[in-house]
């Protein structure tokens, strides 16, 4: 009788520990086998005199699923850089997108402000396994509330071309 109690003892204690071990074998396959690609732009804006807003500062970014990376300067002196985007920045970007909710926000576009001088307007478009959503965006002290997961993404964007790019 304690052998079969032993036994299932150690039945229990080797589930546990196959339990506690699985995730760090299985880290979230759905994310690590979705495709993902994405263009980012931002444009820094500056109201002129006669109302109008003029670019004094724009970039793009394209990434594609295997972190192949584009950066394009588009005002001032013409810039592109080419990269591959490291494992551990690519996971952080696709659980940002595709684990958090982001692609359950509805296409938009958030305007900004009435009075603005000056602003920064960001456009992200991804696409995942066939589906794109593209959702526009200013930064937030120009806005009306913009998703902090849209903020988010954008702001790990942005960290991903100073990383890159300096």
């Amino acid at each position: 009788m304690a052998k079969k109690f032993l036994i299932a003892i150690a039945a229990v204690v080797a589930v546990m520990a196959a339990l506690v071990l699985l995730p760090s074998f299985n880290n979230n396959p759905a994310t690590d086998q979705t495709q993902l690609s994405l263009d980012y732009s931002r444009q820094n804006l500056t109201k002129t005199e006669n109302g109008q807003f003029v670019a004094t500062g724009a970039d793009e970014l394209t990434i594609g699923n295997d972190g192949s990376a584009r950066y394009s300067k588009l005002v001032g002196a013409p810039d592109v850089k080419t990269f591959t985007v490291n494992v551990d920045d690519m996971k952080r970007l696709k659980d940002l997108i595709l684990v958090s909710g982001f692609m359950s926000i509805p296409d938009s576009d958030y305007p900004q402000k009435e009075g603005v001088a000056s602003l920064t307007k960001y456009t992200l478009r991804v696409n995942t396994d066939g589906n794109t959503k593209t959702i526009s965006w200013v930064d937030p002290n120009s806005s009306n509330g913009v998703p902090s997961i849209i903020g988010n993404v954008g702001t790990q964007l942005d960290g991903i071309i100073s990383k890159y790019t300096s």
